[in-house]
């Protein structure tokens, strides 16, 4: 299984690369995407089935017969009236393929603890990089690639605003990068308490803090969102009564700091993410808020939605929603329609159910479910975001989907670890 799981480890490093890569050049990142999701399905599944000794049932399991019955109806959208083929295209990996590759492949490849280890370190790795963009940006000032960005095409009106400035890193944007930063934050914060050495243990939290600075620098308050859904996450999957009540310790802390104080406000960061507490306070939620109801009207006409990627106006279809979606779930409404949109939280909350299950009942092995409960953590809080901003840009996708078919890799991986424990005591025990 060693060149699956190279291949797979490979992918994951790869798809970051792109990100580090378009600090230096313009990469048409959702196409490279695309082929490279392909191409490393492909290259999986021939080295799959040519080895004898692969077992298929961990790909055969509900997250993976959810995701084929969403391409299906994503297949349908075709038919849509309004459906453009170039932004059905464009959608596909992020919208289809990439949850379905990863329900099938991860549990298969994925076999022992150090392979999600070393998912945790080549991610680490990228989010090293993706500081030190953001660090250079705010201390030594923008790069002529970004300087383009930001009074070319238009990034200055979004992220050089009355709070000050909102970094991007090497992101398309700065709520994408806090968001990836936040998600970082809470998967190594918890995965930091989990894992043997103590020297990972140390390296997991200084990767936590890193994704911390990167949610302050982008002045992204969608991201706080994150953080507070991954400590309640993990508060209802510990099955441990020290981190329930670490966990609703520290998110009522976080709460009352941000909502009851004025603690910090005169920093232009914190004052940032304290409005995100105050959102009735905030004009651009009013508006959304407002564009929302307004939605709704449009909507009920459209029960299949104005088709998909149609909810910005970088394609010219029949009908163009007038108000822009700003969030992910927003947009997944506006382009698939209440059908769709029922559809795709329907599975999504199986999913969280379901995998929750698993870590809290059918994984035995603590340092193993806690490894994975934070992947699960971390996708509870990216949900929260994907309400209030349009987070389901690359590379969060690939991370997201691998955080929930680790949770069906996990009993077969526990599976293992209790064999090879049984195995040692029977050894121990014909020496003795």
């Amino acid at each position: 299984m060693t060149n699956k799981v190279t291949a797979f480890h490979l992918l994951l490093a790869a798809q970051f690369a792109l990100i580090a890569a378009s600090m230096f050049v313009n990469i048409k990142i959702g196409l490279f995407s695309m082929v490279l999701i392909l191409l490393f399905t492909t290259i999986c599944l021939i080295q799959l089935g040519n080895d004898e000794r692969t077992n298929w049932k961990p790909g055969q399991n509900i997250m993976t017969y959810f995701f084929i019955v969403w391409l299906l109806f994503y297949i349908l959208e075709i038919l849509n009236p309004n459906n453009v083929m170039a932004a059905w295209n464009i959608n596909l990996t992020p919208y289809a393929l990439t949850p379905l590759f990863c329900a099938f492949v991860v549990p298969i490849v994925i076999r022992t603890k150090k392979d999600i280890e070393l998912l945790l370190i080549i991610w680490s790795i990228f989010v090293l990089i993706f500081t030190l963009k953001g660090y250079w940006q705010k201390n030594h000032g923008f790069s002529s690639k970004d300087l383009y960005f930001l009074h070319v095409v238009g990034g200055a009106r979004t992220h050089i605003i009355w709070s000050g400035i909102r970094y991007f890193s090497c992101f398309s944007d700065a709520a994408n990068y806090g968001v990836h930063a936040a998600m970082s934050t809470v998967t190594f914060a918890i995965a930091s308490f989990f894992v043997d050495s103590r020297w990972k243990r140390i390296y997991f939290l200084f990767i936590a803090f890193c994704g911390i600075y990167g949610m302050g620098i982008s002045g992204t308050r969608s991201a706080m969102g994150v953080l507070m859904g991954g400590m309640l996450m993990i508060t209802v999957i510990a099955k441990n009564w020290k981190a329930l009540l670490g966990g609703i310790f520290i998110s009522i802390s976080i709460f009352a700091f941000f909502y009851y104080t004025n603690i910090g406000s005169g920093n232009q960061y914190i004052h940032k993410m304290r409005s995100s507490f105050h959102p009735t306070e905030d004009a651009s939620y009013l508006v959304r808020v407002e564009n929302r109801m307004r939605m709704k009207e449009l909507m009920a006409k459209k029960p299949i939605g104005y088709g998909v990627g149609l909810s910005t106006g970088n394609f010219e279809p029949k009908e163009q929603m007038p108000y822009p979606p700003d969030s992910w779930l927003v947009g997944v409404w506006v382009e698939t329609g209440i059908v769709g949109l029922i559809l795709y939280l329907g599975i999504h909350g199986i999913l969280f159910a379901w995998c929750s299950w698993l870590l809290m009942f059918k994984v035995r092995n603590k340092s193993l479910r806690g490894l994975v409960a934070a992947w699960l953590c971390m996708d509870a809080g990216y949900f929260i975001a994907a309400y209030v901003n349009d987070v389901m840009q690359y590379p969060n996708p690939l991370t997201v989907y691998i955080g929930f078919a680790l949770c069906f890799a996990a009993p077969h991986i526990d599976k293992r670890i209790s064999e090879k424990e049984k195995e040692k005591e029977l050894v121990a025990t014909q020496k003795n």
